[in-house]
């Protein structure tokens, strides 16, 4: 048998490995003689919108040859054809399938059925399998390579209500899809009900343009109807759940016609009147959608990935040590690694002014976005260089911790790597310094708290420069443990964070500075993370860890006298992780600060994510063996 426990038992459906390529001929005979293959081809009426009916017409069987290309290509031959059919063809809530067929096109496989109640046909289902094709080179549609495995969700329809039965069928196919190695779910959400009740189901919108529209015309709507909400409160809208999920408490009415399809506007021809929640209510009326749903990471560990363009937009002069080639690079080398396809990509979101002010003096702001409209070339200091996009991409940063921290609370990710610009960790109250505007950690922090109801709060640094800025922001508050992994301050930008400095007030002891000597490297950064670090922050207990992640303590940075390889970073995140699934559910949100040398850089921070996500085999390219 290619399965070794069937679906549903402990959750989990385990595939061999490789299957005889004998066994799936074998399969492919059985099901052509019931006829249950047929070869497809796409319906020309519905690729022109010029007809109604079904989106495939079922053709002749294909050659096996083909048969055995198309099941190779999408599951690696490790399930078969029979078996597969079987686990498709599940009974859930007194629903079951019948005339399950499989369609072949050249390159897809199509799963047909009708959905039966006892032994009434109450409904059907179409699956549509793909695997992707990925640019080998971006800006070249040519070579191709095979990329992502999809199941698209051609249609679910039922003539009769079943509370729950969709739900269940589709947790329990993304169960069998996940264990075959299928990245995502696809589907457009067009059919009334469908609209909410996918992104109630974890389905996100896949065109992010389109989903910046749906978040304004929600807004629109609760300003049209002068409901209490802020507009803050939908811009921090980044999934379509958040929208399904939107403001339970306020209820607005909808109105359906007798097709099941509803409006937010009374008229003839929707004279049923329902109160609904505002963020279901909406999804209601709303327009189709084309959605995805990520199934499978091949990572053991779900590592949201926040990132924007707009990061580049902060400007600092050719050769500056905080330059936008270094995201650039890092993100070339996530495409290039093949790690963008197992990491959740997450949206920032400008935060509202209020989650800002909670850290820093509102005419500190106002000063330095003056500063940036001002075409100044530098802001407060001289080592804080800006130009026309600088404000914004340092709201957006902090906005970004924000929406990594609404990933990984909402569930939607383990834990969440923040590949923002510019750095935070320096920034205080109403002072930038070390190429810092916004310390991105402490709005974070604050925000966790207001947000999600939490109380302890753990910032680890271990960039090699002391994070002044958040050392001074909280060394009087009892609820957050602050401790920093630095080049000695005798030593090292900017002067501070030495072991006497153990915090203030109610704050006292909450403040734990490690400082290492010039030339320290993985064998005493180590050392001392496991001797003093790790009892610190067990002792603690925090709700929430929060990293800020500088790489500039590899031996080959230009701004700082440490000498670690990746190897250190690697440890100390696998450290971290044991921490805060011991204390805090596994809630990690790690924020980029330094590392200025952008060959190290990438190859630590590359490093770090894959730990993040779990992987056993991460490299450690420069470790020195």
């Amino acid at each position: 048998m290619a399965s070794t426990q069937g679906p549903g038992r402990s959750g989990e459906t385990r595939f061999a490995a490789v299957l005889p390529r004998e066994r799936i001929e074998r399969d492919f005979g059985t099901l052509i003689a019931e006829k249950r293959i047929y070869g497809a081809e796409r319906n020309p009426d519905v690729l022109k919108k010029s007809g109604s009916g079904e989106s495939f017409l079922a053709t002749a069987v294909p050659p096996l040859r083909r048969l055995l290309a198309v099941w190779d290509r999408l599951f690696g031959n490790r399930v078969s054809p029979v078996e597969l059919l079987g686990h498709l063809a599940v009974e859930i809530h007194g629903f079951g399938h019948r005339e399950a067929i499989l369609l072949f096109t050249r390159d897809r496989l199509l799963y047909d059925c009708q959905i039966l109640q006892g032994n009434d046909a109450v409904g059907h289902l179409t699956l549509d399998l793909y695997r992707e094709r990925d640019r080998v080179v971006p800006f070249l549609p040519f070579p191709t390579r095979p990329g992502r495995r999809v199941v698209y969700i051609e249609g679910i329809s039922l003539t009769r209500q079943s509370t729950g039965y969709a739900s269940a069928l589709f947790r329990r196919y993304e169960r069998l899809f996940h264990d075959l190695g299928f990245h995502l779910f696809r589907l457009k959400a067009s059919l009334s009900v469908g609209k909410y009740y996918w992104a109630k189901e974890g389905f996100d919108c896949s065109d992010r343009e389109q989903f910046r529209k749906i978040r304004d015309r929600l807004w629109d709507l609760a300003w049209r109807l002068d409901l209490p909400v802020a507009e803050q409160e939908v811009r921090r809208l980044t999934h379509m759940s958040d929208v399904a999920a939107f403001r339970r408490d306020i209820q607005i009415p909808a109105w359906r016609d007798r097709e099941g399809y509803y409006t937010l506007e009374r008229d003839d021809a929707h004279p049923e009147e329902f109160l609904f929640p505002l963020g279901k209510a909406f999804l209601l009326g709303s327009p189709p959608w084309d959605g995805h749903k990520v199934i499978y990471t091949d990572t053991p560990r779900r590592t949201a990935l926040v990132w924007s363009d707009k990061y580049l937009a902060h400007g600092t002069p050719a050769g500056h040590a905080e330059g936008p080639k270094r995201l650039t690079a890092l993100r070339d080398a996530i495409r290039r690694e093949g790690l963008l396809e197992s990491l959740i990509v997450t949206e920032p979101y400008l935060p509202g002014m209020e989650a800002i002010h909670a850290i820093h003096e509102p005419a500190y702001l106002e000063a330095f976005r003056e500063a940036a409209a001002r075409g100044d070339r530098y802001f407060a200091t001289r080592d804080c260089a800006i130009g026309a996009g600088s404000y914004e991409a340092a709201l957006l940063a902090a906005g970004g911790v924000m929406a990594g921290i609404d990933a990984v609370f909402s569930g939607r990710s383990d834990n969440a790597f923040c590949a923002v610009r510019p750095p935070g960790h320096h920034a205080g109250r109403a002072q930038a310094m070390g190429f810092c505007f916004v310390n991105n950690v402490a709005v974070g922090a604050a925000y966790a708290r207001s947000a999600y109801g939490i109380a302890r709060v753990c910032i680890l640094d271990w960039d090699a420069h002391h994070g002044n800025g958040t050392q001074d922001l909280f060394e009087q508050d009892p609820e957050t443990l602050f401790v920093s992994l630095h080049e000695h301050p005798s030593f090292c930008y900017p002067g501070t964070g030495r072991r006497m400095d153990r915090g203030k007030g109610a704050g006292t002891g909450t403040t734990l500075n490690v400082p290492l000597l010039p030339h320290a490297g993985d064998r005493e950064m180590i050392d001392v993370f496991e001797r003093e670090v790790v009892p610190a922050i067990e002792a603690f207990r925090p709700e929430l860890i929060l990293l800020s992640a500088g790489f500039d303590a590899h031996h080959d940075d230009p701004i700082a006298d440490l000498e670690c390889t990746e190897k250190a970073y690697v440890h100390m995140t696998l450290g971290v992780l044991a921490l805060a699934d011991r204390h805090c559910g596994g809630r990690v949100v790690s924020v980029l600060e330094g590392g200025y040398r952008v060959e190290s850089f990438v190859a630590s921070a590359i490093a770090h994510i894959k730990t993040l996500q779990g992987r056993e085999d991460t490299p450690c390219s420069s470790a020195g063996g």
